[in-house]
C-alpha cells in the first residue's frame, strides 16, 4: 500500500468511529494514525495473512471478501484490520478498495496507543470485533 499524504482528509470528530470524543482524545488519536490515498483495486489486507495495520476509511468504498466471496462493504468511517491486531490472528477476509480511498492507517503500537488514549474509540472496535468473529465463527 502506497504511503503517500491525502488531500482529501475527512476530520476524525467527523466519523462515526470517533464520535463522543473529546477534543483531547481526538488530537491523541489524529497522533496515531496517518492518513494515506490508495488506487482502486488496491488490496489492503490479505485473508490469512499477518495484521500490520488498522484502517479506517476517511473516503471512498472498500470490499470485504472471505474466501473468495464478497460479504461486506466499507464505506467512509467504517474500519478493518483490528480482529488480528486484538487477537494475535491472521487476517480473517480480504478487503480491497473499490474506489480511490483515502484511508486512515496505524501500525499495531500505534493501534494499541489509539484504545489507549480514545475509550470511545475502543469500546466500538472492540464490541464491532466480537461481532464479527461472531459471525464469522457461524458462517464457518
Amino acid at each position: 500500500m502506497p504511503l503517500l499524504r491525502s488531500r482529501h482528509a475527512e476530520p476524525l470528530g467527523r466519523l462515526d468511529l470517533f464520535a463522543g470524543c473529546t477534543p483531547a482524545q481526538l488530537a491523541a488519536a489524529r497522533r496515531q494514525l496517518t492518513l494515506v490515498d490508495v488506487d482502486a483495486g488496491t488490496v489492503l489486507m490479505h485473508e490469512g495473512g499477518i495484521g500490520l495495520e488498522f484502517l479506517v476509511i476517511a473516503d471512498g468504498e472498500a470490499t470485504v471478501t472471505i474466501g473468495g466471496r464478497e460479504v461486506a462493504t466499507l464505506h467512509r468511517g467504517d474500519f478493518a484490520g483490528e480482529m488480528s491486531l486484538l487477537g494475535n490472528a491472521r487476517r480473517s477476509a480480504t478487503v480491497t478498495a473499490a474506489t480511490p480511498l483515502s484511508v486512515y492507517v496505524a501500525n499495531p503500537a500505534e493501534f494499541s496507543t489509539l484504545l489507549d488514549v480514545a475509550p470511545p474509540v475502543a469500546e466500538r472496535i472492540v464490541g464491532t470485533a466480537a461481532a464479527r468473529h461472531e459471525a464469522n465463527r457461524r458462517a464457518a
